[in-house]
């Protein structure tokens, strides 16, 4: 049987799987399998990312086998990262960011665990914190293993990572958080209100609600947000909605006027609940 998540699989896998050199070539002919390279195959329909990594020498790894693991990844000018085997001569492709790595593994693409290792080794340290909390968040390691997965890191790189959040529901939120809490701000992730929960209370009373997908076309979910936000304004907070292209697109014009925002403290004040009439 073929990999199940990714369609590829080598000759020795299908040798331990019960493939004979005749069933093999059977299925070849009959347009079942498809030669990706030497000693590897792959069903129609196949992840066309893992066999354009096996086609250049490579394996799918960091931020782009994170991605088809499920982990929430930030965009990249760069859609493939390939990695090669460590002492492997880097092709010059444009589209590809290429890693070395001590080893390939036997499968098509590295675990989990060792992508998030290429990550926090080869990329900044937010984008490193983003993908372990998404990880965490899907459940696709524990806590403790994303701590562990800290402490291989070098002394300077760990700084940001103490502020490591399983509770980050997404990439965007993680940032957001970041962003306050490098400059000594309390922030809680995953506060509820009386409105319900919200993204983040930076302070006593500033809610911050961050957008973690480019497109929404959801009108149920945007009718909840508004009560959400008239509860929570009656109730004495104050709502910044960030969008995706905010966050992610216009983020250093954002900064300043969040800074501009924390200068006037009112997020230091408790909240201030409005006074209720009757109609």
């Amino acid at each position: 049987m073929l990999l199940p998540d990714f369609g590829v699989a080598s000759l020795t896998q299908m040798r331990g799987d019960d493939w004979t050199y005749p069933k093999i070539r059977q299925s070849v002919k009959s347009g079942n399998l498809i030669p990706v390279k030497r000693g590897w195959y792959a069903v129609p329909g196949a992840n066309q990312n893992v066999i354009r990594a096996l086609k250049i020498g490579g394996r799918l790894g960091c931020l782009s086998a994170l991605k088809e693991y499920g982990v929430w990844v930030p965009q990249t000018d760069r859609d493939l990262h390939v990695v090669l085997g460590k002492n492997a001569a880097i092709p010059k492709l444009e589209s590809t960011v290429f890693h070395r790595y001590d080893f390939l593994p036997e499968t098509v693409a590295f675990s989990v665990e060792d992508c998030l290792r290429q990550v926090m080794r080869h990329h900044d340290p937010e984008t490193g914190l983003i993908v372990l909390e998404s990880a965490v968040q899907k459940s696709l390691v524990t806590p403790f293993w994303a701590q562990m997965l800290i402490k291989e890191l070098p002394s300077k790189k760990q700084r940001i990572y103490r502020f490591f959040d399983p509770s980050s529901q997404s990439g965007s939120e993680t940032r957001v958080r970041l962003f306050f809490q490098r400059r000594g701000v309390k922030v809680h992730s995953q506060h509820k209100t009386s409105g319900g929960w919200v993204d983040m209370l930076v302070g006593q009373s500033w809610i911050i609600e961050c957008d973690s997908r480019a497109f929404h076309d959801n009108k149920t979910n945007h009718n909840i947000d508004c009560h959400r936000d008239l509860s929570n304004f009656s109730a004495g907070f104050v709502t910044t909605r960030l969008s995706y292209p905010q966050i992610w697109f216009e983020w250093e014009d954002v900064k300043p006027q969040l800074l501009g925002i924390l200068r006037k403290k009112e997020h230091l004040r408790l909240p201030r609940p409005c006074r209720t009439f009757g109609t």
